[in-house]
């Protein structure tokens, strides 16, 4: 008896198989089905473990052949990171690993036997390809990524590496959000008001807000750290005139009337910044 070298199935001879061409012939396409669609979950009970394979048969116990494959088990019983199998022939998979293991944090890999292994991510839906010697996620290493509903990334580590990074290219009005672990609005992009908020989501009255809103967090708003010792902290450009129409003033009268004084820290010591009513 002769068989495929990747589903297992079963190859008649021409003028063979008298009386069961319809039953083998039937086997071969429910093999063809669980190749298409077929789902199986396997119980990982070892550190090396093959995928099932049987020449022949109607595939009802031939997980090789599966197109989506669930792996189980606890890892920590078994005793150590596993990997499980394929043979050694090109081939695809949707791949499930529902394993676990709490306490020693042992993984799970996936491919070909001989090969190189895709270490799975754990709880995750995986497409893995394989050309037989070495194993491939194929949406960690995929092209251009078009999604037209919500993507959400969860676990690992997530990388921008190499060319520009655009949020927003269309120009809607779709905020973008930065959550802390105790600040929801820890950076904001307001589309709709064109203005950036730091510890705000809606900022008001100008380009920027910046708002520390714990007010038993002992930390200033903003510090400035110049290490250019001959480079000033703050650059200033706008419109100068001699009066206080403007955003920079010329004059150099002291009649103004002072009104207050801002608090700040030079080099750890606090300081006060006086301010007046106008600039004449």
């Amino acid at each position: 008896m002769a068989y495929s070298t990747q589903l297992n199935l079963y190859l008649m001879s021409t003028g063979s198989d008298s009386g069961t061409w319809g039953t083998n012939t039937n086997y071969n396409l429910q093999k063809l089905e669980y190749a298409l669609k077929g789902y199986s979950a396997l119980a990982v009970a070892s550190t090396t473990q093959a995928l099932v394979t049987v020449n022949g048969g109607d595939g009802s116990t031939d997980i090789q052949s599966r197109a989506i494959i669930k792996f189980t088990g606890n890892l920590d019983s078994v005793g150590g990171s596993s990997t499980v199998t394929c043979e050694a022939f090109s081939n695809w998979y949707i791949i499930e690993d529902a394993t676990t293991s709490s306490i020693n944090g042992y993984t799970l890999s996936f491919g070909p036997s001989g090969g190189t292994p895709v270490v799975l991510t754990r709880g995750a839906k995986q497409l893995i390809y394989t050309d037989g010697s070495t194993a491939y996620d194929v949406i960690a290493d995929t092209g251009n990524i078009l999604a037209n509903g919500k993507l959400d990334v969860t676990g690992g580590t997530s990388k921008f590496d190499g060319g520009n990074v655009t949020v927003n290219d269309a120009a809607g009005d779709y905020d973008f959000r930065v959550e802390g672990s105790s600040d929801p609005n820890n950076f904001v992009s307001d589309a709709g008001d064109n203005r950036i908020g730091i510890g705000v989501l809606s900022p008001q009255s100008a380009k920027l807000e910046v708002n520390q809103s714990g007010s038993t967090a002992g930390i200033a708003v903003i510090n400035l750290d110049q290490d250019d010792a001959d480079q000033e902290f703050i650059y200033f450009d706008g419109t100068s005139a001699a009066d206080s129409t403007a955003s920079l003033s010329s004059s150099t009268a002291s009649a103004g009337g002072k009104q207050g004084a801002i608090r700040v820290s030079i080099n750890g010591t606090d300081r006060w910044i006086r301010f007046y009513d106008s600039a004449v």
